[in-house]
């Protein structure tokens, strides 16, 4: 069986850059959906958590199916749900028929991930790392466009709708040519895993816990400082909102080369060696933005987005390669895991900083990711020993 591994590979990266394109577009055109659909803000709120359910429940499917069905239909079924949510939200103005149009939007971005991402690792087994990093900058580069066009569309018009809709017409071709596609790659481990009892397999072996719980804290954080950093810059070090601002887009752009870097690390270096100098970067360097005031702390948190950029993809790429008979699952349980730490880590940062102020509500930040380098620092010899082993 001949796979068409370049095809593949262009349509998995594109399917991701719509999934960073379709979170920066409904942050932008919030706004204006809330006006389009008649709504409080405590209504786009439960749109919003509509989104995050949505995705967080078809990561974790879209790993578990990937063990069981050729990952070409994870990804279609994808696109399509993508698709028509975009289509649904614009074309009828209800907030119930809203919410399942965002929760579509949520599953796609769900389904996606999970399928692109064990795809690659099996397109590529001998660079997962390399793969897996490569692939993640489309998603940045997608969250770094999104703003810039719906922001367009909406100052020339309020044309918002626009952006979805054109989203859609490529989506429902990715999903044409992710289900029309002759040869697709058969599920490595076969009717085996429907006896695997994979779940259950995994939470009870140490060093996937660790792995989860380490991507759950660092993933958290991340999205913490996306979220919360402007806030954290302009109450707690006294910049302006232009300046805080630029330092968000440059921290956007530092997290794409920082994974094109950790692409060409990884085939040279241990997953879990990266993954380490990672967690110490993010430990020293959000205690020096805490610390820091004005233009030092913004200068730091910028450029703060390269230690932020690899985790997740490598800690992807060394579980696909500790757990092979498991890698559907295993993969789909962790960026589940990241989904939860981010809702779990902005709600405490939001209480604490409510609390308190924002400058207090940044250290759940810092006690996040060092606990992090603790536990994965706690494992890293038996890791890379069992990663040795499996290379």
């Amino acid at each position: 069986m001949k796979i068409n591994r370049p095809l593949l590979t262009i349509a998995s990266f594109m399917a991701l850059g719509f999934n960073g394109l379709a979170f920066s577009f409904m942050g932008v055109s919030l706004p204006s959906i809330q006006t389009y659909l008649e709504i409080t803000i405590g209504q786009a709120g439960t749109l919003m958590a509509s989104l995050q359910a949505g995705f967080t429940i078809f990561t974790l499917l879209g790993g578990i199916f990937s063990d069981y069905f050729e990952r070409e239909w994870i990804l279609m079924a994808g696109c399509f749900l993508l698709c028509i949510g975009s289509l649904f939200l614009c074309i009828v103005p209800s907030f119930v028929l809203g919410i399942l149009a965002v929760w579509a939007i949520g599953a796609g971005i769900g389904f996606i991930l999970s399928g692109s991402n064990t795809l690659l690792v099996g397109l590529y087994p001998t660079r997962k790392g390399t793969i897996l990093n490569i692939h993640h900058v489309f998603f940045s580069v997608g969250a770094i466009i999104g703003p810039a066009l719906m922001g367009f569309l909406i100052i020339r018009g309020d044309h918002w709708r626009a952006g979805y809709i054109g989203a859609s017409i490529v989506l429902l071709t990715l999903c044409l040519f992710f289900a029309l596609s002759k040869n697709k790659m058969t599920v490595s481990g076969g009717d085996g895993y429907k006896n695997n009892n994979g779940i259950n397999n995994l939470l009870n072996d140490g060093k996937f816990l660790i792995i989860l719980v380490v991507n759950f804290l660092t993933m958290g954080s991340q999205v913490v400082i996306m979220l919360f950093g402007a806030i954290f810059l302009i109450q707690a070090k006294q910049c302006s909102l232009g300046e805080a601002g630029a330092a968000l887009s440059v921290f956007s752009i530092f997290m794409v080369i920082g994974r094109v870097v950790c692409s060409r690390l990884s085939m040279r270096m241990k997953h879990a060696s990266i993954v380490l100098v990672l967690l110490w970067f993010q430990a020293v360097i959000l205690l020096l933005i805490w610390q820091g005031s004005g233009w030092f702390a913004l200068v730091v948190l910028a450029t703060s987005g390269f230690t932020f950029s690899g985790t997740y993809p490598t800690l992807l790429a060394l579980t696909s390669m500790l757990f092979p008979t498991r890698e559907g699952t295993a993969l789909g349980l962790l960026s589940t895991m990241g989904g939860l730490g981010s809702i779990v880590l902005c709600w405490l940062t939001g209480y604490v900083a409510g609390l308190t102020n924002i400058g207090i509500g940044f250290i759940v930040t810092i006690l996040a990711c060092s606990s992090a380098l603790i536990l994965f620092q706690f494992k890293y010899s038996a890791l890379c020993r069992r990663e040795t082993r499996e290379d």
